[in-house]
């Protein structure tokens, strides 16, 4: 498909910055038992970038792995990589249906985030699930520095056409067809990225107080 939103340029060769975000993926996927040694599931991660969820997935061998992006990535092997603009609607992808959708950073991305959940609804099996991340209109520091004229941290951006906070993307999210399971956030004020011993005890505060967190992780089944 061709690319019309010439405005994500810039994320032709991004990688992932902050593995925060990604681990709590893969806790909860193994924390939830869905990930195991012989887990056969078929997953697909949309915005694909090196050092993203499929990436941090290698032990689990049986586990079938797809990935979309809007430019083309060079994928591990072991990955089926699709190149799309998801403004268009997703490719065939080998006529799969996945267990597990992951978009991280990528719904802010897309011009109608509702259609975009729909058809991630539509591709997922009975009971599947879908984990957004996305950043946080009420971060905290942004809550704190907006009354100054500072613009939100990571949400506002040009080449973002959506901002949320919590409420806001799970009522999008039950609109679109999906039970929330969890919602947990990356970290509150600063993260182990930079500052490894007190950045973890931030990142823990991020699970317990998401609503003034960073990046919001969402996690959501099928209905």
């Amino acid at each position: 498909m061709e690319i019309q939103d010439k405005n994500q340029k810039k994320f032709n060769d991004y990688v992932v910055p902050d593995q925060g975000r990604i681990l709590k993926v893969k806790k909860w996927l193994l924390d939830k038992k869905y990930l195991s040694k012989d887990s056969k599931l078929n997953i697909l991660e949309i915005g694909y970038s090196k050092g993203g969820l499929l990436d941090n997935l290698s032990e689990f061998g049986s586990i079938k792995k797809y990935a979309i992006d809007i430019h083309h990535k060079d994928a591990e092997k072991d990955i089926i990589f699709f190149k799309c603009d998801c403004n268009n609607g997703f490719p065939d992808l080998d006529g799969e249906k996945f267990n597990i959708v992951f978009a991280g950073e990528t719904i802010e991305h897309i011009f109608d985030d509702e259609q975009f959940l729909k058809n991630i609804h539509a591709i997922l099996k009975k009971g599947g699930v879908v984990i957004i991340t996305t950043p946080n209109l009420f971060f905290l520091p942004s809550r704190i520095l907006f009354p100054f004229g500072v613009k939100p941290f990571f949400s506002w951006a040009e080449y973002h056409y959506h901002i949320y906070d919590i409420k806001t993307l799970s009522g999008l999210v039950k609109r679109s067809g999906y039970e929330i399971e969890k919602i947990k956030s990356t970290h509150l004020l600063i993260s182990s990225r930079k500052f490894k011993l007190i950045g973890r005890f931030f990142e823990m505060l991020g699970n317990w107080f998401p609503k003034f967190g960073a990046h919001i992780i969402l996690f959501a089944k099928k209905k």
